[in-house]
């Protein structure tokens, strides 16, 4: 992909101009590049060439902002279709014989976009707001409630005093998540369709005024043709969830390795619908095609609505899936506002959390998940422990919430070489989370796992970007975990890389916790709620994300009373933070937590297009528990070693801020080799 070999040439020339000893000419190994490899080829709007009234969409005053064409762009920049004659074109630098497209259209909106290749049209993509534009209020403090036009017109028109306290105030307009995609596989058989040299060009015959159509990027990639049937496989006979279900059953009755999806769609029409998912026995492979061969679906909106429940989970060790897709209908989060509850007091919003998820709860030991394309479910995988497990050149794509979380327990576990983008939370994280009733329930051995921190466990070699709620990397508590490797790029209301201890109960950091060799661009944003603050929906008052957050939030686990919870043993080690949106990196923590035994080495901040200050410690945007009341002092120290705030926004006046509440009780320590000197 185009981008991910720009950020590490980019980083690359940043690490040699940090060598330590810039007088030592001795050859070197080279630098370890950033970021998945992936077999698609990415092409930038703005660097095509556009015609007739095209227009570029770009920000050139002030922040870039979630809800806005170009806030929520690749690279805050795309180009606007406003008529059946505008154009916008690439050479192709690679053979292909597939075409993705990024695209918006106004809500509740549709239209087509036709693909030529040489001036030949090739294929017809459909574009519509589907799975696109998600509202919330001025006072919205539950981050899940984004919802779609159609619920947003069955809330209360006049709220009453229950209904906002429990967080609906109106109008409900802020908008998010504004962008889809829609794809196309223009031969089955493997072989190209398009050639280096080729011209590629978009146009929408219904863009018009009313009906403008914007386009972010295009991807090509070269599909290779379906695989094959292993040998001694269970071939699934039906496109059903029935089907594959006596696969399963069969392969475990004749021991067989595994069952075996040719090319197709297969529907998860549920024979009992309280049982949702597919629970594959211990031992077998679930083979697909190939991931632009073999998807799941479910059934059309048409007879099932949206948000349909389906996905998979295993039953012991050793399993593999592979080489297939799982697309969903998921269109928001959370359920209808229901006003009878909050009349009574009750809490309103029903939550869809817990489900949506393609896989989730225990994997137990050695599952194994490869090739796969997960999109527009909430959670592609959401692991409630397991060890040695590993995740591999898959993709996560506008989902609801993350791509993949190691929760629970998680083990000696990797993420690798794996993308997300456009999630509606963490795209990769690692939480160290302890459930209350540990207690087995009936049949789901999945309860019964030990639940111990998170460890050992490393996500390397991936990318992450355009994440609209929450970041693209984010560790939650444990020891011994390691972030390498990656790229993330593009956050709208998060950081790019979160370490964070907030979500009680979970364990403490222990141990080291590594992030290295990454590259952090165009991230931060205004905070997605201020409501402690009273900023009820000002973008102008809300606090500010750092690229890089810090956040020692919580003392004491309710799990084990007045067991005081540690955040230390962080380590930073060449990140390059590029273009933040607020500030490179932004430290906090809350009442009785400090910072200890953390160090940044080589952590390089470079302010150009955008950029306020380096390092940044003030006041959390969260309210402190009760009893306490006011600003609280962000606690402790960083040691920064070889590091630098450099680039054109950069001065001697913007390289710290600290509030008046954090000035004595924090210090960005000098550990030598930095572009300043002192104790700051």
């Amino acid at each position: 992909m185009i981008r991910q070999i720009l950020v590490s040439t980019c980083a690359c020339l940043l690490l040699v101009a940090c060598s330590d000893d810039p007088s030592d000419d001795t050859p070197s190994d080279p630098p370890v590049p950033r970021g998945a490899t992936v077999p698609w080829d990415e092409y930038e709007a703005e660097a095509g060439i556009f015609s007739g009234g095209a227009t570029l969409e770009q920000t050139t005053v002030g922040p870039w902002l979630e809800g806005t064409l170009s806030g929520e762009a690749s690279g805050r920049k795309a180009v606007t279709l406003r008529g059946p004659t505008d154009a916008v074109e690439w050479k192709s630098r690679v053979k292909a014989n597939s075409v993705l497209v990024r695209y918006s259209v106004p809500d509740e909106k549709e239209a087509h976009l036709d693909v030529y290749v040489n001036n030949a049209k090739v294929a017809t993509l459909t574009v519509n707001s589907d799975f696109a534009w998600l509202y919330t209020g001025p006072n919205n403090t539950e981050t899940h409630n984004a919802l779609p036009r159609q619920q947003v017109d069955e809330l209360p028109q006049n709220p009453s005093a229950n209904d906002v306290g429990f967080g609906l105030q109106l109008p409900w307009s802020a908008a998010h998540h504004i962008y889809d995609e829609a794809h196309a596989l223009l031969a089955t058989d493997g072989r190209a369709t398009i050639n280096e040299g080729d011209v590629v060009k978009i146009v929408s015959p219904d863009a018009s005024a009313g009906l403008p159509v914007t386009i972010d990027f295009m991807d090509l990639e070269l599909a290779p043709a379906p695989l094959s049937a292993p040998a001694d496989y269970v071939v699934v006979s039906e496109f059903t969830e029935a089907a594959v279900v006596q696969a399963l059953q069969d392969a475990v009755a004749s021991r067989k390795p595994g069952i075996f999806l040719p090319p197709g769609d297969y529907v998860m029409a549920h024979v009992n619908p309280a049982a949702p998912k597919v629970y594959v026995p211990a031992g077998l492979t679930v083979q697909g095609a190939g991931m632009w061969h073999t998807r799941f679906v479910p059934p059309p909106p048409q007879q099932v609505g949206y948000n349909y429940e389906f996905g998979f989970r295993l039953s012991g060790d050793n399993i593999t899936f592979q080489d297939f897709a799982i697309f969903g209908t998921w269109r928001n989060r959370s359920a209808r506002y229901n006003k009878a509850a909050a009349d009574l007091g009750n809490w309103p919003w029903d939550s869809y959390d817990g489900i949506g998820r393609a896989f989730d709860r225990y994997m137990h030991n050695n599952a194994v998940f490869k090739r796969l394309w997960i999109e527009r479910m909430i959670v592609g995988g959401w692991v409630e422990g397991g060890n040695n497990m590993l995740w591999q050149d898959s993709r996560f794509r506008n989902t609801l919430a993350d791509g993949i979380n190691f929760c629970n327990g998680t083990t000696n576990s990797r993420i690798v070489n794996c993308t997300a983008r456009n999630t509606g939370d963490d795209a990769f994280a690692m939480w160290s989370a302890i459930t209350w009733d540990k207690a087995p329930i009936g049949s789901t051995p999945w309860v019964k796992q030990p639940e111990g921190p998170n460890q050992g466990n490393v996500i390397e070699r991936c990318t992450a970007g355009l994440i609209w709620r929450a970041a693209g990397f984010a560790i939650y508590g444990g020891h011994d975990n390691v972030i390498k490797d990656s790229v993330v790029y593009d956050t709208l209301r998060y950081p790019g890389i979160t370490v964070d201890n907030e979500f009680a109960p979970q364990h403490e950091f222990s141990g080291l916790t590594t992030l290295q060799n990454m590259t952090v661009e165009r991230c931060g944003g205004r905070m997605w709620w201020n409501d402690d603050d009273s900023v009820q929906g000002d973008e102008t008052k809300r606090l500010k994300w750092g690229a890089v957050w810090l956040f020692a939030a919580n003392p004491y686990s309710p799990a084990e009373p007045y067991s005081f919870i540690r955040f230390q043993g962080i380590r930073l080690k060449d990140i390059d933070i590029i273009d933040p949106v607020y500030s490179g990196v932004l430290v906090q923590t809350t009442q009785g937590q400090r910072i200890d035994d953390t160090e940044f080495d080589g952590v390089r901040i470079v302010m150009e297009q955008s950029g306020e200050f380096g390092m940044v410690a003030n006041d959390s945007h969260k309210a402190p528990p009760s009893p306490l009341s006011g600003k609280i002092p962000t606690t402790g120290s960083i040691t920064f070693k070889n590091s630098s705030v450099t680039g054109s926004r950069a001065n001697s006046g913007n390289l710290v801020s600290k509030d008046d509440v954090s000035n004595a009780t924090f210090l960005f320590k000098d550990g030598g080799g930095n572009t300043w000197t002192g104790d700051r």
